[in-house]
């Protein structure tokens, strides 16, 4: 901290309130008390524990085998905690009184049940479907002092400049917390929250953060990007190979069902529980009626949760869930709709548990069913299966949709968070670049080389579903130059995630074995011929769209995430692929080389190796001179322009224009030289921020001799 304040720096925490890692049950410590003290103990308050499910026990699905077939092997011995029951490398606390029996009969005398992992039964609410990561109560204040102990030491340093706080969506009072967290933090500081905005959703006007991480403008940029034929020309021909035609939210809706039937299925019972308890009992719709109205409303609620009960929004949502739901269920509907009453009900008891733990599941729910699940198995255009993202064509004009979205982060939240790559994408931004640079001037091209992998070479990896060839040969097209190795290790973490021919809890050696054959072919020492043609005709473009979308991140309303290394062009893929480190003497060599670089001259070296470097030097001096016009008294203006454009000024507080971007959009040539347009300017003479030898321009611009030198044009007056 002294040296980052030293440097002029200030230091943001990746702060995580809602679970903790019980990996190792010694390294936590209200998680090792409350093993040896049971539901008694004052730690039992910081984890969410069904204590009656397991009569009075934690259920930790610890065991590679059965209990029984590893009884024998159990010790007891003398740790730094005190006495502890061992087998192998694993230890947890024995309960007062139990050290001096038989390791074989002290396991079954313990506050805990140690079971197989492999066995369903689970009383302790998860991150997601995580054993080794366990939900923490921070709606209870002295849970929430200890967790927010590093950013209140913290909070004495001037260098420390905020926190992004991890999934919100898990905690029982969002708003609660992060009003305290902001006490504690004060006013002046960064707040941003880990938050999947569903389309024309906003954060609640409680909660008093600076924004989310942004990934809902990257949703929303790369759709105003693409071409929507397109989008329904690859969505056509994908349905073809896979023979299945169903749209993407039918694929969707079905994804979360399963994740809720199985993954999340103590959850879903807890929450049924909860209702039986709230009075929602049987009214002659079956015996299963409340667990299977808590799943088809949590399917149809149309984002990853709501915020009752100070929730407008969400209590739409709510209305339209039930209104999917009984038109899916109507066998259940009296059940569905006394559920619903009784989440909306008045704050008492029974009514405020039930809306909590509800509101904690469809997140999970959200997340398992769609994120992961869905993205992995629907994908005519997998750069857009992103997180926060949507593969299918939105039904409004997606440019209009960015510009609203623009405006309103300008007017409510200006120092948001804008992402391009992070640590969770499943595919980094120049990835997703050539992703969209395929679906605009390399359709037909792509459905040429599909057609002839699949004519001609998927019978040879026939144990490979065709929906798997086809992401693999798109990820080829994507991420070249990549190894067989890492192709293989990326299709077998979305083919356990998809969860239909191999999975994390029931791998397939066979598929998996075949994944690798696929792979090698694909990306071996001699790849297949169509496919390297493919890759060396959208590289540029690809490259191109990558550079036009970083300089709208750098030049709209909010606040610019640059990821490590992305000063380079990066071809990463889902984690642990996107967690490998820089080069760092590479990317300091490559930054002190853009010093002397233009974007034409960046851009015309083979490779562009330093064109990222060149935006991301000039664009973010722009900011820091401009800094009333990208501070919260600056003001938004879309450009009129073509279909073939994507154009805005950034203006001072006055109302006055300082800065323009535009980039071309996907109808365009994406390298722009063919662009005919000629874009109307603002009054005043405006200069070219990434071209230095371009002469300024005066009430208008010729886009396309701009664009063919560079694929992005910023000005400023």
């Amino acid at each position: 901290l002294d040296a980052a304040h030293a440097a002029g720096l200030s230091l943001l925490i990746d702060h995580v309130p809602n679970h903790a890692s019980v990996a190792r049950p010694e390294l936590n410590r209200p998680w090792w008390t409350m093993l040896r003290e049971g539901p008694d103990s004052a730690a039992a308050r910081w984890f969410d524990i069904d204590w009656a499910a397991a009569d009075g026990r934690v259920i930790l699905p610890a065991l590679a085998d059965p209990l029984d077939d590893v009884r024998e092997a159990f010790t007891v011995a003398d740790g730094d905690g005190g006495p502890e029951l061992r087998l192998g490398e694993q230890r947890w606390p024995l309960a007062v009184g139990t050290e001096h029996r038989l390791p074989a009969e002290a396991v079954d005398r313990q506050h805990y049940q140690l079971v197989q992992w492999h066995r369903p039964e689970r009383n302790v609410r998860r991150f997601f479907t995580i054993d080794d990561l366990v939900a923490v109560c921070v709606e209870h204040p002295d849970v929430a002092e200890a967790v927010d102990t590093i950013p209140r030491l913290l909070a004495e340093h001037p260098a420390f400049g905020g926190a992004r706080v991890d999934h919100v969506d898990g905690l029982a009072d969002p708003a609660a917390y992060l009003q305290g967290l902001r006490r504690i933090i004060g006013d002046e500081r960064w707040l941003v929250v880990e938050k999947i905005l569903a389309p024309s959703e906003t954060l609640p006007a409680n909660w008093p953060v600076d924004g989310t991480t942004g990934y809902e403008h990257a949703r929303l940029l790369e759709h105003a990007l693409v071409d929507r034929r397109h989008l329904g020309a690859l969505a056509t021909r994908w349905a073809a190979v896979v023979d299945d035609f169903r749209p993407f939210h039918e694929w969707e809706l079905a994804a979360r069902r399963q994740v809720l039937d199985d993954g999340l299925t103590p959850d879903v019972e807890r929450v049924a529980n909860v209702a039986k308890a709230a009075g929602i009992a049987d009214v002659g719709e079956g015996p299963e009626a409340v667990v299977a109205a808590v799943v088809e409303l949590s399917v149809h609620l149309a984002r990853y949760r709501t915020y009752l009960p100070d929730d407008p929004e969400g209590l739409t949502a709510l209305a339209q869930a039930l209104t999917s739901a009984v038109a899916m269920r109507p066998s259940i509907a009296v059940t569905l709709d006394r559920l619903t009453s009784a989440i909306t009900a008045p704050t008492d008891g029974a009514a405020v548990e039930l809306r909590t733990r509800w509101q904690q599941l469809t997140g999970p729910a959200m997340a398992k069913g769609v994120e992961d699940r869905t993205f992995f198995r629907y994908g005519p255009l997998s750069s857009l299966c992103e997180v926060g993202g949507d593969p299918a064509p939105h039904s409004t004009d997606p440019v209009d949709d960015l510009h609203r979205h623009h405006d309103l982060t300008q007017r409510r939240q200006p120092t948001t968070l804008l992402v391009g790559t992070t640590h969770d994408t499943k595919r980094s931004e120049d990835v997703r670049a050539r992703g969209l640079a395929l679906g605009a001037v390399a359709t037909d091209r792509w459905q040429d080389v599909a057609d002839r992998w699949f004519a001609d070479r998927a019978a040879d990896h026939a144990d490979v579903d065709p929906a798997m060839q086809w992401l693999a040969l798109q990820t080829v097209a994507m991420a070249a130059p990549i190894t067989p190795e890492r192709l293989a290790a990326f299709l077998v973490k979305c083919a356990r995630e998809a969860d239909m021919h191999t999975s994390w809890s029931e791998p397939s050696p066979g598929y998996e074995s075949a994944l690798a054959r696929l792979s090698h072919e694909l990306a071996g020492p001699t790849p297949w011929p169509p496919l390297v043609n493919l890759v060396a005709e959208i590289e540029r473009p690809g490259r191109a769209v990558s550079l036009a979308m970083l300089a709208v991140r750098l030049t709209a309303p909010g606040v610019p995430d640059v990821y490590q290394g992305t000063e380079a062009f990066r071809l990463l893929l889902v984690d642990p692929d996107n967690r490998t480190h820089p080069d760092a003497a590479e990317l300091t060599s490559l930054v002190e080389r853009s010093v002397g670089l233009d974007g034409a001259a960046a851009w015309a070296e083979p490779g562009s190796p330093a064109a990222r470097a060149v935006v991301l030097r000039r664009l973010l001096a722009i900011r820091r001179r401009l800094s009333d016009v990208f501070g919260a008294d600056g003001r938004y203006r879309p450009l009129p322009a073509s279909a073939s454009l994507l154009a805005f000024a950034r203006l001072d507080r006055r109302g006055m224009p300082r800065l323009i971007t535009v980039v071309a959009r996907a109808e365009a040539p994406i390298e722009g030289s063919e662009i005919d347009v000629e874009l109307a300017l603002p009054s005043g003479e405006w200069r070219h921020v990434l071209l230095d030898d371009e002469p300024p321009a005066q009430g208008s611009l010729d886009v396309g001799a701009s664009l063919g030198r560079f694929p992005a044009v910023v000005l400023v007056t």
